[in-house]
């Protein structure tokens, strides 16, 4: 972790111009110096709370009384080769302002969060072709970390999925089958039901059809069901109770015009896999949320531009209750591709003109927070290009990634902008951002696999950056496209080359 170093300059001129009478200062200055940090009931405090402090500082002491030593017998020196009266300058210092600055100095660096390597899997072991593009889930009865990759073969693209363990890596089972037949790549993410017994996942990239909703067993990674779409399912899942619900994409031509189907969002019983209801959207690519009181939100893409509200109910319990699916849809300025995140009374939302691999020649691109009780807008931000990957809010903060390179911050309130930080020059954000336990460090991935620690106050990095793809491997296509899923103290994210890769919080963020 990147820290301020230590500064002496308040220090030379004492030693400089006290000239030989400098020792008995020395000392009796240094004895105050410790005194201080022994005696007062809150520094007491401090190093019950954070042992480290008082060997940072004893260090610190230790090097001062070496610089001093040092700094006195060169003054001295060149005190007896002068002619003439020796002159003192009677410099004083105040060791107690001096110890306390010391302290805080310390505390701020505690605050920060860096990072640290724990442990990396590669899903096809050396070979480096499986590109790990979804955001891994996590059992905590279990301790296992669950994600996906797509591999590519010599002339296709297949799909895995594995179970690692979260404290080592270590693989306890991986799946590149259903019912004998390869599984399609993977770019939605895995949820985990509420006992964490299950696991239920789309299939497919963007030129995919015919691809399955898919639920295995998280113990084993024995496929329990799967229901079939003619489209793809880039969605990731959202699970309520016994319910899962999913958008199946439109396949798109050079225009963005579907060349079958549009699209449409449907509901499984996790249960017994059975399709329980679906609904026409137009490419529901946006992986959607449920609310507690069981509504839908989902965005509607290329063709679409809008958000749409659903009761998540059976089409015989809404028969019967004389309820239409669709609660409200609100027209957008353009395609809302990114995950939906509620927060209270708001949803927010991303969208913009571009995609994950091609950009307009006119980037442009939008905030959205919207009631989502009636549907109304209470603010929209501009921004320079698209938001496709997952928005966090925390702290009155609505973090974004932008595909202009830029992770920016908005005022929940009014959708203002507060800072924005380029993560890796002008490499796209493409992949979600996340948060420290803390809420005080913003993670977030660059399309060339950098990932940067950002400050939520202010933006300013936090930390050195990581590359997260293979040495000598650093991606072809630039899909780095994992958000960061943030598991007590560990931080588990994806790459194109590199695997899935776990990092150990240290300092604040712990």
């Amino acid at each position: 972790m990147i820290t301020e170093p230590f500064s002496s300059v308040g220090v030379v001129p004492i030693f400089v111009n006290a000239g030989a009478s400098i020792a008995p200062l020395i000392i009796g200055s240094l004895t105050t110096f410790f005194a201080i940090l022994l005696k007062p009931k809150e520094l007491l405090s401090l190093f019950r709370r954070k042992p480290w402090v008082p060997v940072a500082i004893l260090g610190g002491g230790v090097g001062i009384w070496i610089l001093g030593m040092h700094l006195f017998s060169t003054s001295a020196a060149a005190a007896s080769s002068k002619r003439g009266p020796e002159v003192s300058a009677g410099v004083h210092t105040d060791w107690n302002a001096f110890a306390l600055t010391l302290i805080k100095r310390a505390e701020d660096a505690a605050k920060k969060t860096g990072i640290k390597f724990a442990w990396d899997y590669l899903p096809d072991g050396k070979d480096g072709a499986a590109m790990v593009l979804s955001s891994p889930a996590f059992a905590q009865t279990t301790n296992r970390v669950f994600c996906t990759a797509a591999v590519q073969d010599v002339a296709t693209f297949f799909g895995m999925i594995y179970c690692v363990d979260a404290a080592t890596g270590k693989q306890i089972w991986k799946m590149e089958k259903a019912d004998g037949d390869d599984l399609k790549p993977f770019f939605s993410s895995p949820a985990l039901t509420a006992d964490e017994k299950w696991i239920v996942v789309g299939q497919g990239l963007h030129a995919d059809a015919d691809c399955y909703l898919l639920c295995f067993n998280a113990e084993t990674g024995v496929l329990r069901w799967k229901v079939k779409t003619a489209l793809h399912i880039e969605s990731s899942p959202a699970i309520r109770g016994d319910l899962a619900v999913v958008g199946a994409g439109a396949i798109e031509g050079a225009d963005h015009k579907p060349t079958t189907h549009a699209g449409y969002v449907f509901a499984v019983q996790i249960s017994t896999g059975k399709e329980l209801w679906r609904h026409d959207v137009n490419d529901p690519e946006s992986s959607p949320a449920i609310a507690d009181d069981g509504t839908v939100y989902i965005g509607s893409g290329f063709n679409g531009n809008a958000v749409v509200a659903m009761r998540s109910e059976s089409e015989e319990e809404l028969k019967a209750k004389g309820l239409k699916r669709e609660v409200w849809k609100i027209p957008a300025p353009y395609p809302i591709t990114g995950p939906i995140t509620i927060d209270g009374d708001l949803i927010i939302v991303g969208g913009g003109n571009g995609d994950f691999v091609y950009e307009d020649p006119n980037p442009a691109g939008v905030v959205l927070a919207i009631n989502r009780k009636d549907g109304s807008i209470k603010w929209q931000a501009k921004t320079d290009a698209a938001v496709l990957g997952k928005i966090v809010v925390s702290n009155g903060k609505v973090f974004c990634p932008v595909r202009n390179g830029q992770v920016v911050a908005l005022n929940l309130s009014d959708g203002k902008p507060i800072w924005n930080k380029a993560v890796s020059g002008k490499s796209p954000v493409l992949a979600g951002v996340a948060l420290s336990k803390d809420g005080q460090t913003v993670f977030a991935v660059a399309k060339d696999g950098t990932l940067a620690l950002l400050s939520a106050a202010d933006g300013a990095f936090a930390d050195k950056t990581y590359s997260l793809n293979a040495a000598g491997k650093p991606g072809k296509s630039g899909l780095s496209l994992s958000t960061p899923a943030v598991i007590g103290d560990k931080i588990l994210v994806g790459s194109e080359t590199g695997g899935l890769h776990c990092f150990e919080t240290i300092g604040g963020g712990k």
